[in-house]
């Protein structure tokens, strides 16, 4: 959280609410001196800003408590860290099935960087990567839309072609040309793939989405049709197929499975690795089961031991330390059945907590001094319909 607008935040609801506040009231105002002090101690020139491409603008953070955490602490969000990290390519492969082989191509060409810096067109080709690294994949990460290369398909030729063989994630038997032919069609043809998720319930939504929870061939009629024929499954679980992927074979619709000796199994083995030694160092029990429950699931695929992780973590109220790991959210799903992998590694900022809870605990006074007018005193009458 950006301490600047939290402190703001505050500061504005203290004064508007305190008009008139009796002097025992003092705690909340306290609060917001405490906010402000920590405020004006941060390094004045901390810089903010790491990078600013197309329309982002990335910001850094300053980290307050991390130094205070035990040594114990450190190692449980290092490999936390890790485990996070192993899950990354698979967030780009539920993107779009092209991403994996765009992005390695692309970061082949920018750690020859000296080779292209003086390139007239090498600037844009920059951009293009940074959107790709930022949004995991060849689209938009709010609008959906598949960007526009700045750069030229001749350019991007060369530079390929300049880099070695053993640099580019070729297949088998694969040429350059044959690359290069590929994934100059998937970058520069506007009508190939042109939305990750399309909403558009005029279409095949599934048809007309570049996400990757689905096989090319087919359809949202697929789809529906597979769940609906899904009468009883896994004790009727809300989540079934949240992990899984769909795909033809022999003209039946199969789901396949995220999880050890299944889809994506090697960044999943990793993932487990690394939790498992997360485990060892957890901070309690609670933490451990939570993180024990999550290795079974990963090592299962069962929606059912999903639920028993997420029971464990929801009950894991005293540590410091917390993680997201899983396929969770479904809004890149058009029909929104599949998860797409993320996580999440934090601790508490102890110090920020108590602000927080100094202004909470007068959470009833605010709402009883606030200026907002009673909501039934207020009579709103019917519009008048024009004839």
């Amino acid at each position: 959280m950006n301490k600047r607008i939290f402190s703001a935040g505050i500061l504005a609801a203290v004064i508007f609410a305190s008009c008139g506040a009796p002097k025992e009231k003092d705690a909340a105002t306290e609060a917001t001196i405490e906010v402000n002090e920590a405020d004006a101690h941060e390094s004045s020139d901390f810089n903010y800003t790491a990078d600013q491409f197309a329309d982002l603008k990335l910001i850094r953070y300053q980290v307050p408590g991390f130094e205070e955490l035990s040594a114990q602490e450190k190692e449980l969000l290092y490999y936390l860290y890790e485990a996070a990290l192993c899950g990354r390519d698979m967030m780009y492969d539920q993107n779009f099935r092209h991403n994996l082989r765009i992005r390695k191509t692309l970061e082949a060409i920018v750690a020859q960087e000296d080779s292209y810096s003086n390139d007239k067109e090498y600037p844009a080709l920059l951009v293009y990567t940074k959107r790709v690294w930022f949004s995991n994949g060849i689209h938009h990460h709010y609008s959906n839309k598949k960007f526009e290369p700045e750069f030229s398909k001749e350019y991007f030729a060369k530079t390929v072609q300049s880099l070695k063989t053993e640099d580019l994630p070729l297949k088998k038997g694969e040429s350059k040309d044959e690359l290069i032919a590929e994934l100059t069609e998937v970058i520069f043809n506007p009508a190939l793939a042109p939305k990750k998720v399309s909403l558009d319930p005029e279409t095949d939504m599934v048809a007309n989405s570049a996400v990757n929870f689905y096989s090319d061939d087919m359809t949202q009629k697929d789809v529906e049709e597979y769940y609906a024929s899904l009468d009883k499954v896994e004790k009727n679980q809300p989540e079934y197929g949240l992990n899984t992927r769909l795909v033809k074979e022999n003209g039946k619709v199969v789901a396949q499975t995220y999880k050890i000796g299944g889809l994506y199994s090697e960044a999943i083995e990793k993932i487990v690795y690394w939790i498992e030694k997360a485990a060892k160092v957890a901070e309690n029990d609670q933490q451990k089961l939570t993180l024990d429950n999550l290795v079974k699931y990963y090592k299962s695929g069962d929606v059912l031991d999903w639920d028993s992780y997420n029971i464990a973590w929801v009950n894991d109220t005293n540590s410091r330390t917390d993680v997201v790991n899983g396929f969770i959210e479904v809004y890149n799903d058009p029909l929104g059945y599949k998860g797409t992998f993320e996580s999440v590694v934090s601790f508490k900022d102890m110090e920020a907590t108590k602000r927080i809870e100094t202004v909470s605990k007068e959470a009833q006074w605010f709402e009883d001094n606030s200026p907002i007018q009673d909501l039934s005193l207020i009579h709103i009458s019917e519009p008048t319909r024009p004839y």
